[in-house]
């Protein structure tokens, strides 16, 4: 088995560096990658994890081909836990104390263990693990080539080496971009993370003005809320004027305006806990 962890000193970067830089937290993003890694070394398929927790977690999968083949290699290696047993992961998340990038080498041809070559990864004759620290945690970005015996270029893994100081930022902010997007997205369409964040607000509301409050945010009419919570209609506009008055507005928007900005004061999880797909 060939396995190597290089060191990455910092250098230049390929022409479509840029075209990545400009598809951060786009969905664009992955395919964006993908070019990149082709143009520079001849990869195929690659997959984003994230190395902060118990175990790795998928970000984001492209392949080439327009197939979803790299996502279905990704959340299989994770489901079965072959991580635990593949080297190339081993050795990264051994460098967790590690300041600098490491690009970690593996010929899939030469591995013993028959469920990662045969099952996992089938049809792949060579994989690069890139990995290391990010704005939002560790990293590592999974690079594949298929077909028998076709190996990544030399010249483009030497590539591949001098921009890794400069793709791995990229990568963690692409994460939390995407993350903070899909929790902005959940805040303003899940009654359940309006309500707990009105709720949160203990010294503004009473429970009940609470539950109407997250329900009038949520875009429910004042017939819906008092259906939902079993108490009348007027009851739900005496509520409805309490609110107002308590925060010192006058309208819905202002309303909107209001949860939003509480919420973005609420603390989060860190980015690479959770998983951003998109």
């Amino acid at each position: 088995m060939s396995q190597v962890a290089v060191n990455i000193r910092p250098l230049g970067g390929p022409t479509k560096l840029q075209s990545l830089i400009d598809a951060i937290g786009e969905r664009e993003f992955e395919l964006e990658l993908l070019a990149l890694l082709n143009e520079t070394c001849g990869a195929e398929h690659c997959a984003i994890f994230g190395l902060d927790g118990l175990a790795p977690r998928e970000l984001a999968a492209a392949s080439l081909d327009g197939t979803n083949t790299a996502h279905v290699c990704a959340s299989q290696y994770l489901q079965s836990q072959s991580w635990r047993r593949d080297p190339t992961m081993g050795a990264a998340r051994q460098q967790a104390t590690n300041d600098t990038p490491s690009l970690i080498h593996l010929n899939i041809g030469d591995l013993e263990d028959r469920e990662l070559r045969d099952v996992i990864y089938a049809r792949m004759s060579e994989r690069l693990l890139l990995c290391g620290p990010s704005a939002a945690g560790r990293v590592a970005l999974s690079i594949l080539k298929s077909g028998s015996g076709s190996l990544f270029e030399a010249s483009g893994v030497m590539d591949l080496e001098r921009f890794a100081t400069i793709l791995l930022p990229i990568l963690g902010k692409h994460a939390t971009a995407t993350w903070q997007r899909s929790r902005l997205l959940l805040a303003l369409t899940s009654l359940e993370e309006i309500e707990s964040c009105v709720l949160g607000c203990v010294e503004k509301f009473p429970r009940r003005e609470s539950q109407v409050c997250a329900r009038i945010i949520y875009g429910m009419s004042s017939t819906g809320i008092a259906l939902e919570l079993g108490i009348s209609e007027e009851t739900v506009m005496t509520y409805r004027k309490r609110i107002y008055q308590r925060l010192g507005i006058a309208t819905q928007r202002e309303l909107l305006i209001w949860y939003v900005s509480q919420w973005a004061q609420a603390p989060r999880a860190p980015a690479l806990v959770s998983s951003v797909r998109h």
